[in-house]
């Protein structure tokens, strides 16, 4: 089971506006995320990119700890 249908869409939305000027970083971000069954099966490099896409939305996170940010992101 993938989490990419759980990513909140104002941050998919800013991963895919680099699609186009970033396809490898925004492939890797894609990849991982269709891989990942769970949260944590996430590569640490690309929980922070996530982290990074949620903070240039303008999404509040409620925690400052890093692997609830990542939660959060997924919607849990």
């Amino acid at each position: 089971m993938s989490l990419l249908k759980e990513l909140r869409p104002e941050i998919a939305a800013k991963i895919e506006a680099d699609r186009e000027q970033f396809p490898n970083l925004h492939k890797g971000v894609i990849k991982d995320i269709e891989d990942a069954s769970f949260v944590t099966d996430i590569p640490l490099g690309t929980a922070h990119r996530l982290i990074e896409y949620a903070n240039a939305a303008g999404f509040k996170f409620t925690s400052s700890a890093f692997l609830l940010k990542v939660y959060e992101i997924f919607g849990r």
